[in-house]
């Protein structure tokens, strides 16, 4: 009987010991959704699906292929994008962005991000991203493009080799 006692009196001491740190978890993490809320993390991630669909099929109208394996190659493509699309979706890496957050920030920094976003500074940061990425999306294109010749060499060199 004693035994169960003390038992009893260990489990209530660690739930009230593990209180505090679940309750400091749960802000934290309330903490981490303010942020990604601040942040537009789920537009962010939208947009940049586009802006890969986008650039796969800015790509596509640079190759030199027959229409028949274009058209092929776009319906693959579009079949992947939206595998892409659906496995990348925000409601699914959500729960992971929070998780590496809170792995990663403590909440004292939490609060100072949180801080910034929405300071005037921080604010203008959010707002004018959107513009910043539209207007290195036709760079990183060019970079891409630039590198299609290399990468048409090297699918050359392995059919080659395979044959």
């Amino acid at each position: 009987m004693k035994s169960l006692v003390s038992a009893f009196i260990l489990g209530i001491a660690l739930l009230c010991c593990a209180s505090p740190i679940l309750a400091d978890e749960a802000s934290k993490k309330a903490k981490i959704d303010e942020m990604l809320q601040l942040t537009h993390a789920d537009q962010i991630m939208k947009q940049t699906l586009e802006q890969m669909k986008s650039m796969q099929i800015e790509q596509m109208k640079k190759t030199d292929m027959p229409a028949e394996a274009r058209a092929q190659s776009e319906e693959i493509q579009q079949k992947m994008m939206a595998l892409v699309a659906d496995r990348m979706s925000y409601e699914k890496v959500k729960p992971m962005y929070v998780q590496l957050y809170a792995e990663i920030f403590n909440e004292e920094e939490i609060d100072g991000i949180i801080g910034f976003y929405k300071s005037p500074a921080g604010k203008a940061m959010l707002e004018k991203m959107p513009l910043l990425m539209q207007r290195m999306m036709p760079m990183i294109q060019k970079l891409m493009g630039d590198l299609q010749p290399d990468i048409q060499k090297i699918t050359e060199e392995a059919k080659q080799k395979h044959n």
